[in-house]
């Protein structure tokens, strides 16, 4: 985001407040101050269930300033996404040029109907007070790894989402309950294995090969399973016998095809032509009569009985349009899950101020099953969009952009008129605000660094530390944070088109000594995504750069995007910690360095160390007690940026819980009371009682708050002792 450095503000009058008392705050005062009074109490609002602490001001699961629309997966992509409506024009903790405050969404999986869940993890989007049109939409997308099933396998679980303004929902906690935010559940569809292993397949098949055969063969190899079969007129007629579904339904592709471009004929004249054009297709059906089935089809327009567009909203960390779409009938969608099935298309429509323009086509896969929840199936949809070209600084104030988009079953909505009707589905319109930025001009080509580290840059001081973050892949939280490890580079080029070059610069803080950052002779492996016959397909690609460090530049929206817009990757090393660097993106403009067109600068400051950890017990390395016993010693747990310590016992089964005092501390910057570089020479004491005869270790963790492999983990150290608790029998 821009700096609203030399930019006036306007002059207020300060005002005089009455004393404040934290019984009789208002919902609107006690949102203002959130933190502070959560610090005060931790159960002030009332939502913890099983807390000791008295509840202040009763506020759970309130939904006056945000709300989850839907959420959905995508079951190619296997992608979760939500929708989140920002309701109001304040409550926000500030404008545009502030940090504002951010909306969290926490996903979990259920496979047993929700008995048990599992913790699938957590994306935020930073949101603002910005006068306006409401609602806005908002959404939030994860990449999970599900368990996956045989394709003839009905796999239908349910997906969680915990939306929580600027309180991220804790981990593990799927029945928590948000203060301010929302908790929906939806049913989704986990497609079937793209691989097997043969031994899985003769283990679920009850089937033993002769010992023969066994030696002969590795059964360990995985096999490619078949390809989906797409179902002929004739197999969808058979399929359909004695099931309501119609006709017209199951036969449209077939009658969309037949149509070819006579959509101007008058409709009688239409009808004659498709019955004509449609009779080979429907060549060994016997009992179809082809003008009633046509009349019937082209009365058709924006039907929902099976499938139903719900929610749109824009991804900002991504740079996609989203969409969630509800499949409504078990059946109609051309075959189950083994076959080819039916695709549901979505066009996107942007008003950026000037009226619609076609902003792209995407689609998701679905097929017929033998049951489904009376509430239906989520799936979710995704299109990339160049939001660059759109921008203005924040102290322009917001810009907002008006969204179409149009589902239609099986056949891709019109690209020319964001108003033409369709036959199976509906349309949904929403307002995005369009993140702010540098004004580009039309046509004009620059490149963006947004994210280093998988850290928004607006979010990097000047000294190169993360200010307060979250990380936008993988919602890892970071506060006056270095970076360290594997350290990516995003952001894209405006208007791009095909043969453009870029390279990554890195200098020394402060000096112009700046060298590209390649990753050669291995080179730079990037995800592509390309949609191409109605259907997205990814694929990992390596490129290299060219003798002056150049790129080839990958991203063409909305057909093709880079897994996370990835430019490039710097591996910092030991002899990086310490010492702050200067990164940009240079774009070629004719092959002469000279005339490269750069990027804004990005400081980072990069810490590689190792954190010190240090246990020492009273009775040595290895002591014998009696259960019941209390045994004590001091813990060194320091770091140049201390983020926490934390004990564990090993194994944790006949520990039953038990761990030292003090068991866990944090740093002043993680919410918690230890200042850098943390704790030295501290006593602890572990009193046994509750643990049963055993042989234990007992490990001193250590982390601090680097940003290490870009959102992924921290700089981390460990120390162990072991000990033994036996009876004096």
């Amino acid at each position: 985001m821009p700096s609203p450095k030399n930019h006036p503000v306007a002059a207020s009058v300060e005002v005089a407040h009455d004393p404040i008392s934290l019984a009789k705050l208002s919902p609107e005062l006690a949102r203002s101050n959130f933190h502070a009074l959560l610090l005060a109490n931790p159960n002030f609002f009332g939502n913890l269930a099983n807390s000791e602490a008295q509840a202040v001001l009763n506020i759970s699961g309130d939904t006056a300033y945000e709300s989850l629309g839907c959420v959905g997966y995508n079951p190619q992509s296997q992608q979760l996404r939500a929708v989140i409506n920002i309701k109001l024009s304040s409550g926000y903790s500030g404008g545009l040029c502030s940090s504002g405050s951010d909306e969290y969404v926490r996903f979990y999986l259920s496979y047993d109907s929700g008995a048990t869940w599992q913790d699938q993890g957590i994306r935020s989007v930073n949101v603002f007070d910005v006068t306006g049109p409401k609602p806005l939409e908002y959404a939030v997308s994860l990449g999970i790894s599900p368990s996956e099933e045989f394709c003839f396998i009905q796999n239908l679980p349910l997906v969680r989402a915990i939306l929580s303004w600027n309180f991220p929902p804790p981990a593990l906690s799927p029945g928590w309950t948000p203060v301010w935010g929302d908790v929906k559940d939806a049913q989704i569809q986990i497609e079937g294995f793209e691989f097997i292993l043969l031994e899985n397949l003769l283990a679920d098949a009850k089937l033993k090969l002769p010992k023969e055969f066994a030696q002969a063969i590795d059964i360990a190899q995985p096999i490619p399973v078949a390809a989906p079969k797409m179902l002929s007129p004739v197999e969808l007629h058979e399929m359909y016998k004695g099931k309501n579904v119609p006709q017209h339904r199951y036969l449209a592709t077939s009658l969309a095809a037949a149509v070819g471009p006579t959509a101007n004929i008058a409709k009688a004249s239409l009808s004659y032509a498709v019955a004509a054009k449609a009779v080979p297709s429907f060549a060994g059906i016997a009992d179809v009569n082809l003008s009633a089935l046509v009349e019937a089809w082209l009365n058709t327009q924006g039907n929902t009985t099976y499938e139903e567009l719900d929610c749109i909203g824009l991804d900002v960390n991504t740079s996609q349009l989203a969409g969630v779409l509800r499949i409504k009938q078990n059946s109609g969608f051309s075959g189950g899950p083994c076959t080819a099935g039916s695709t549901e298309f979505v066009a996107f429509w942007v008003d950026w101020g000037a009226g619609f323009e076609y902003a792209g086509t995407t689609s998701v896969g679905v097929h017929d099953f033998s049951q489904i929840p009376p509430a239906g199936l989520e799936y979710n949809v995704f299109l990339p969009v160049d939001l660059l070209t759109h921008a203005q600084p924040c102290w322009d104030g917001p810009k907002y952009a008006t969204v179409r988009a149009v589902l239609s079953w099986n056949t891709p909505p019109s690209t020319t008129n964001p108003y033409a009707p369709v036959a199976w589905g509906n349309s949904r319109t929403g307002t995005i605000l369009i993140p702010p930025g540098e004004i580009i001009g039309n046509g004009q080509q620059v490149p963006v660094l947004s994210a280093v580290g998988d850290i928004d840059v607006s979010l990097i001081g000047g000294d190169g530390r993360i200010t307060s973050a979250n990380a936008i892949t993988t919602g890892a939280h970071f506060a006056d944070a270095p970076f360290g490890g594997r350290i990516t580079l995003a952001g894209a080029i405006s208007n791009p088109t095909p043969g453009l070059k870029y390279r990554v610069m890195k200098a020394p803080h402060g000096t112009s000594n700046f060298t590209p950052v390649v990753n050669e002779p291995l080179g730079l492996t990037l995800g592509v995504n390309t949609f191409s016959g109605g259907m997205w397909s990814h694929s990992e690609l390596t490129i290299h750069a060219d003798p002056l460090g150049y790129y080839q530049y990958q991203e063409n929206p909305p057909d093709v995007f880079v897994d996370d817009q990835i430019l490039g990757v710097w591996y910092s090393t030991a002899a990086d910690s310490g010492n702050a660097y200067d990164l940009r993106v240079d774009l070629s403009i004719d092959g002469n360095p000279a005339h490269d067109l750069s990027s804004d600068i990005v400081t980072v400051l990069v810490n590689n160390e190792t954190p010190v950890a240090v246990l020492t017990p009273s009775f040595g390395e290895c002591g014998k007690l009696a259960p019941g016993d209390s045994f004590s010693g001091v813990f060194t747990a320091t770091a140049t940026d201390f983020g926490s310590f934390g004990f564990t016992i090993l194994p944790p089964g006949p520990a039953n819980g038990v761990l030292p005092a003090p068991s866990s501390g944090s740093s002043l910057f993680l919410g918690g009371s230890i200042a850098d570089p943390g704790v030295t020479n501290q006593a602890f004491t572990l009193d046994t009682t509750g643990m049963a005869p055993c042989g234990y270790s007992l490990t001193l963790g250590v982390w601090d708050r680097t940003n290490v492999n870009s959102g992924q983990t921290n700089n981390y150290n460990q120390s162990s002792i072991g000990f033994c608790l036996q009876t004096s029998n």
